[in-house]
């Protein structure tokens, strides 16, 4: 069947259905079951207007609202591009898609940062993408996030990552719980127990608020803080990681080591 051909099959099919065809599918070579309502497609194009999905094969099930791409398959959005070597896609009666689910080194990229996984998994409707399996974000120039689970919220613009959450850049890290990721903010908030490592000093700390875009690590109690031979403890510790400067609040201790005071000249 020809280009055309293909794409007035979905149409006819979605208004007996006494729905307007929601998506449009085109390729340069298809193989049609009408009886069971199973189409098989080559170099095909998915379109409902607000995304495009590219693969070099498809196999749609009209009945059993799914479609499976394979070979190599992007899918631009809103929430922007799902990239992975098979693709499921669901959709409803109407032909309106409901949700992708991406494995074969699947990745999301969006405003130049990358979340990939195993798995990763779009709602459509909502604009939530789920990675799991060694779910890893990658935010220029050099911040890598990891957790055991990442739901990024496109609309929102927010990370939320599982336990542990680690974020680490050439300056340093922190892990901790649960941990919240702003993305316009480039802010971290991290439940504990946390612990932390910078050219300043590495410890543990109850929480962390981070802000890797002014390289500032503010640590919330109790903080025990160690460098060189030399432990501190407080209650509020603000780590200016890229100035190796560290900013104490409230009551604190410090046991300094002979091998940390100044030598004598």
């Amino acid at each position: 069947m020809a280009r055309g051909a293909l794409a007035a099959v979905l149409v006819a099919a979605a208004t007996a259905a006494a729905h307007a065809a929601s998506f449009v599918v085109t390729s340069e070579r298809l193989d049609l079951d009408a009886q069971r309502g199973v189409l098989r497609a080559w170099r095909v194009r998915i379109t409902d207007g607000l995304r495009v999905v590219t693969a070099p094969t498809l196999v749609l099930e009209q009945r059993a609202g799914l479609g499976v791409l394979e070979g190599g398959v992007q899918a631009r959005g809103p929430e922007g591009e799902l990239r992975g070597q098979v693709v499921r896609i669901h959709f409803t009666p109407s032909l309106e898609f409901t949700r992708f689910e991406a494995t074969g080194s699947p990745r999301l990229v969006s405003e130049g940062r990358v979340l990939s996984s195993s798995r990763l998994t779009l709602d459509a409707r909502t604009g939530v993408a789920t990675a799991e399996g060694n779910p890893r974000l990658a935010v220029p120039p050099d911040l890598q996030v990891t957790g055991s689970r990442m739901i990024y919220r496109s609309r929102e613009r927010t990370v939320r990552v599982a336990s542990p959450a680690r974020f680490e850049n050439r300056e340093g890290a922190l892990q901790g719980q649960d941990a919240d990721f702003d993305l316009p903010s480039n802010t971290a908030e991290l439940s504990g127990p946390v612990s932390f490592r910078f050219p300043a000093g590495r410890g543990v700390a109850g929480a962390a608020v981070a802000d890797f875009t002014r390289g500032r690590a503010v640590l919330a109690g109790p903080v025990r803080m160690r460098w060189r031979s030399s432990v501190l403890e407080a209650q509020r510790v603000t780590v200016w990681y890229r100035q190796g400067r560290v900013v104490v609040e409230g009551a604190s201790r410090i046991r300094v080591e002979e091998e940390d005071l100044p030598q004598r000249p």
